[in-house]
């Protein structure tokens, strides 16, 4: 099963300074700012928005989560241009918010392409038919398993030829787990992960691919940082804590956990 994906993207070296934009703007439309990683149980709220900003990399600042149109306009009447990019199931989208409006065209990304694209590629990207999914599975296997060479690869076939050749990586490697352990297998691989080989999620990575953006704006994702950084603090404030069955590979996933901002904000 995949999980949903959002994300922010802001022109910015400050990742300070975005998370008390969003703090100021959250607490301006009626929210209470909360801390849920503390030693106490967090309160309950109806609503919530909930936020990871990561570190500053390229001119761009990530804000990990989502926020609602109006919230979008009024950030971006704060801090200038910003993309709201998010990906559910097999279905992509993409948002352009600035000077306090959501913006009907993409002409003010026009500064932000890479060396050698026009906003014509911007556009065509974005226009195109979404390309058909690649197999999710084959044989158990997800699809988002594979290395990126190898995704990359399927990207340059059509759908049978890739069906083929999937099945052949996966079965091979299922058949060294064991079948009985395939199931196992491949939920453990697959992790939730939002499905960047669905039609939906390679259309949002070829127009993210026009802009400057860092190599890493679609990693890592809400439930990675958020698990991580719920350990990082926890062992900040127990060295000796114990580490459960899959704590140490939830550390490894994020590193710099402590290095995101998280900013949670609930409203009854």
């Amino acid at each position: 099963m995949t999980s949903s994906w959002s994300s922010l993207y802001l022109r910015s070296d400050d990742a300070d300074a975005v998370a008390a934009a969003l703090r100021d703007l959250l607490t301006s439309a009626g929210f209470r700012l909360f801390d849920p990683f503390g030693s106490l149980p967090g309160p309950a709220y109806a609503r919530t928005v909930r936020l990871f900003v990561a570190p500053a990399a390229g001119g761009w600042v990530r804000v990990i989560g989502a926020l609602t149109p109006a919230l979008l306009a009024a950030l971006s009447g704060r801090l200038g241009v910003c993309l709201a990019a998010s990906l559910d199931r097999d279905q992509a989208d993409i948002s352009l918010f600035d000077a306090g409006a959501q913006q009907p065209d993409l002409t003010r990304l026009i500064p932000y392409l890479r060396p050698g694209r026009k906003l014509d590629d911007l556009q065509a990207a974005w226009a195109a038919a979404a390309p058909p999914s690649l197999p999710a599975s084959a044989g158990g296997l997800p699809v988002q398993a594979l290395p990126d060479d190898v995704r990359t690869l399927l990207d340059r076939v059509d759908a049978r030829q890739a069906q083929a050749l999937f099945a052949r990586l996966s079965g091979g490697l299922l058949r060294k787990v064991g079948a009985g352990d395939a199931a196992e297998a491949a939920s453990a691989l697959a992790g939730g992960a939002p499905d960047w080989e669905s039609g939906g999620g390679r259309r949002l990575r070829a127009f993210m691919a026009c802009l400057t953006l860092p190599e890493s704006w679609r990693e890592p994702d809400f439930t990675a940082v958020r698990d991580a950084y719920a350990l990082a603090r926890r062992r900040q404030r127990s060295p000796q804590a114990r580490l459960y069955p899959g704590d140490a590979e939830a550390l490894a996933r994020v590193p710099d956990a402590l290095s995101y901002i998280p900013v949670y904000g609930g409203a009854d």
